[in-house]
């Protein structure tokens, strides 16, 4: 069985689950971007890509009042003759996902669809969009989803529980260890941020959340680490507020050190489609606080590892963070049990559950 993905850009957690894909079946990624990172798979891990891969040329659609991108590329169809695929995976109703899915149909081979948006995600909602999202939606065999929200959305645009397979995204690289050195006595509780500066992650709106924090728990921290449009104004936001620091960009063995030096990550986001750092946070032991509109918190957090709140109530938010503070276990146990709830999120489960919905997929197509 041949199975071609339609993809952007290599990412941290797409190139382990591809390099799964390709143990269980033959198996290429077809890259659309005009970045050149598809030789490079530069990430987080350094993680090397063990599977056929290709690239073809795209034009990068970007309207960022809107935080709208979007890659648009034509000649997929002569790639996927040359390959001659059982079936294609493409992700969403992306621009990109229009000509593989009509190659598909022509062809006779099966089409599914890697599903992430939620109810909640994105920004065009309204009648011209969802026909359009059912009308691509309906040109697919079989479909696997990350997580319970995104198979929600797809239920409630028409397609049928028995065709969905829900997966979860795993992080990047499982956490090396996941304990830290013991707080010492009245030492307060270190909250981290990381991700991207953009207004839909909120990390403004967070500072001023531990704003108030602070007045109730002086000895709190907070760290912020990302890069971004809204930099400048971190830097100096934090530099207003006691206990926050603006600690730039890291990635790998800084970034997994930071994780070992928290006890709390939060993550006050809207419109996050599942929210990766959310697993490399729970897998390094620490308690979470996310917000209902990101998607991997319905799936991933419960009483014993983190805290869901709403996402439009910022005073809600502050309050849980006091919560938080004085309730959070910071022992080594806790964190090691926080850490075992991410043992079935892995690569491999992931690629086991794609693979299923591909042999679905192929069972549908070959049904009259």
């Amino acid at each position: 069985m041949k199975l071609v993905a339609i993809h952007p850009s290599p990412a941290p957690y797409t190139t382990p689950i591809f390099n799964a894909l390709a143990k269980r079946l033959d198996f290429h990624a077809l890259y659309l971007s005009t970045e050149d990172r598809v030789s490079l798979f530069a990430d987080s891990w350094g993680i090397e890509p063990q599977f056929e891969h290709s690239r073809l040329w795209s034009r990068r659609l970007s309207v960022p009042s809107m935080q709208i991108h979007a890659e648009l590329s034509l000649g997929v169809t002569r790639h996927l003759n040359r390959l001659d695929p059982d079936a294609i995976l493409v992700v969403s109703w992306r621009p990109t996902s229009l000509e593989p899915l009509l190659w598909a149909r022509w062809s006779g081979s099966a089409a599914v669809m890697w599903s992430e948006s939620t109810a909640f995600s994105g920004h065009f909602r309204g009648t011209l969009s969802s026909w359009a999202r059912r009308w691509m939606i309906r040109m697919c065999d079989g479909y696997v989803t990350n997580g319970s929200e995104a198979t929600q959305y797809l239920e409630s645009l028409g397609v049928k529980p028995d065709r969905i397979v829900t997966s979860r995204l795993p992080a990047a690289q499982a956490a090396a260890a996941t304990t830290r050195s013991k707080p010492t006595a009245g030492e307060g509780v270190d909250f981290l941020f990381v991700g991207r500066l953009i207004p839909s992650k909120r990390p403004l709106e967070l500072i001023e959340a531990f704003r108030a924090l602070r007045a109730a728990e002086p000895s709190a921290t907070l760290t912020v680490v990302g890069g971004g449009e809204l930099e400048a104004a971190v830097r100096g936001a934090a530099k207003q507020v006691p206990g926050v620091r603006y600690a730039g960009w890291l990635e790998g063995d800084d970034l997994a050190s930071l994780y070992l030096s928290c006890d709390v990550l939060v993550m006050p986001a809207v419109r996050e489609v599942w929210g990766v750092v959310v697993n490399e946070a729970l897998s390094h032991g620490l308690f979470v606080v996310a917000t209902d509109e990101v998607g991997s918190a319905h799936d991933l957090l419960g009483a014993e590892n983190g805290l869901i709140v709403p996402a439009h109530d910022l005073s809600q938010l502050a309050a849980s963070l006091v919560q938080v503070s004085r309730t959070v276990d910071r022992s080594d146990e806790a964190r090691q049990r926080r850490a075992a709830t991410m043992a079935a999120c892995t690569p491999e489960r992931f690629a086991a559950d794609t693979h299923q919905a591909v042999e679905d997929a192929i069972s549908v197509r070959g049904t009259p």
